[in-house]
């Protein structure tokens, strides 16, 4: 009883130490490891300058991306070069996308018209595997810093694993789900959108994989599976290519995604 009583005392203050950073060993060791903003101390009870200007850089930082369209040299020089379609969601500007969030989530009906007839005609709506959307989502950054290195790793490594691939299609103001309506109806049994997260104040370049099996108007949240945290301080670009190519097999294996796949084990 006295021994409990000693290491429950003990235990009580290793955790105030820790809360209060009184331990500057572990402290120091705990900041080297996250970006969040731990054991930066105080100047009387303000912020530290340097504490205060980094943390209304970051924010800017985020906001910026929120705000931001695809860049004209993403565009050139990633989008032209892959010769990727692009379209626009129901929200068609980056105020309605903020404000309204439902709009991101689908076509105009001769949107989507137009971008079947369009692949139909390059020969590339026939029926295939998955269904590849590139997405600004809440973070153009993200897509920006990341593409480069996740695109190609992804049509390797599908190819490697016999998996066909129906043209990637890029879209402006896009949410989630717009990727399940666009591979329901070019007919892929995998939807997988590449979508910038909401930014954080310690990255504001975050991507996300969302995979999809069987996507439809059915589709709920539950039934994705996402790969997160895609960021240079994160998951690099190219480890989680290969991931989710992993991934994307044994989807197509197990024929099923997200909570589904979980209980599968």
């Amino acid at each position: 009883k006295t021994s409990f009583r000693v290491e429950t005392q003990a235990a009580k203050e290793s955790y105030y130490n820790l809360l209060h950073m009184k331990d500057e060993k572990t402290a120091s060791h705990l900041a080297s490891q996250t970006p969040a903003r731990i054991n930066v101390g105080r100047a009387g009870s303000r912020p530290r300058t340097e504490t205060w200007l980094g943390f209304r850089a970051d924010h800017a930082s985020a906001r910026d991306s929120v705000l931001s369209d695809l860049s004209q040299d993403f565009m050139q020089n990633f989008v032209a070069v892959y010769d990727l379609p692009v379209v626009t969601s129901l929200a068609e500007n980056r105020a309605n996308f903020v404000l309204n969030p439902p709009q991101g989530k689908k076509l105009d009906a001769p949107v989507l018209q137009g971008l079947k007839e369009t692949l139909q005609a390059e020969g590339k709506a026939k029926s295939f595997d998955v269904q590849i959307v590139i997405a600004d989502g809440l973070s153009s950054r993200a897509v920006e810093a990341n593409l480069e290195d996740l695109y190609p790793m992804l049509i390797d490594g599908f190819a490697q694993e016999n998996i066909s691939l129906g043209k990637a299609v890029v879209v402006r103001q896009g949410r989630v789900a717009v990727a399940d309506q666009i591979a329901h109806a070019l007919g892929a049994k995998v939807a997988i959108n590449l979508i910038g997260e909401r930014p954080g104040l310690s990255s504001a370049q975050s991507l996300s994989a969302y995979i999809t099996y069987n996507p439809g108007p059915q589709t709920i949240s539950s039934d994705r599976t996402v790969v997160s945290n895609i960021h240079s301080h994160g998951t690099p670009a190219v480890e989680a290519g290969a991931f989710i190519v992993k991934c994307t097999r044994r989807i197509l294996d197990l024929k099923a995604s997200g909570v589904k796949l979980q209980l599968l084990g």
